[in-house]
């Protein structure tokens, strides 16, 4: 009967081991799903802010009217990750003008658009011009895409508003790139 009794014990140890491990490993998966939400949120919010710096430097340039100048620094990374910044304008009567930033997180990729003031963007030439600058234009729909690419270094964009020229429904903007050293 004493052997039984240890028969029984077992069995109830292996009972209720299997009952807790259940209950850990649903309350391992609730906390991960949680933290998962958490954590793309906080990114999302993370890359909204710094996604608000790119879009708003251009309409300051903007409103600022002919020979205003506005610079803004950029980080190499984002949360140690690289993004992609794209300045684009589409043509016609309806100029269209965007900024896109784009950016894989921890668990997903998250790409922002921001709509900017319908200017003239081009790439400017001469000092403060710089490599972290591409000129992806390759559709006739779109007049204008620059990337920044931040694989370089930090740096600084600089918007300058060189006014409306003869013809011309908007103002001109152009942008430079210079990089730190």
């Amino acid at each position: 009967m004493a052997g039984s009794r240890k028969g029984q014990i077992a069995i109830e140890f292996l009972m209720y081991s299997g009952l807790f491990l259940i209950i850990a490993i649903g309350a391992y998966v609730l906390t991960s799903f949680t933290e998962r939400g958490e954590v793309s949120l906080r990114e999302s919010q993370l890359l909204d802010a710094f996604g608000y710096k790119f879009a708003s430097a251009p309409t300051i340039a903007y409103k600022g009217g002919e020979g205003f100048t506005y610079d803004i620094s950029f980080a190499k990374k984002l949360d140690n990750r690289p993004y992609n910044v794209t300045y684009a304008c589409t043509g016609g009567d309806s100029r269209s003008c965007y900024v896109q930033i784009a950016w894989r997180g921890t668990y997903q990729e998250f790409t922002y658009p921001y709509v900017i003031a319908p200017a003239l963007y081009k790439k400017g030439e001469g000092a403060g011009d710089s490599a972290c600058i591409e000129d992806i234009s390759s559709s006739s729909s779109v007049d204008l895409a620059l990337r920044v690419d931040s694989e370089y270094s930090d740096g600084h964009l600089i918007f300058r508003n060189t006014g409306i020229k003869p013809g011309d429904e908007y103002p001109t903007v152009e942008l430079y790139c210079e990089v730190d050293e």
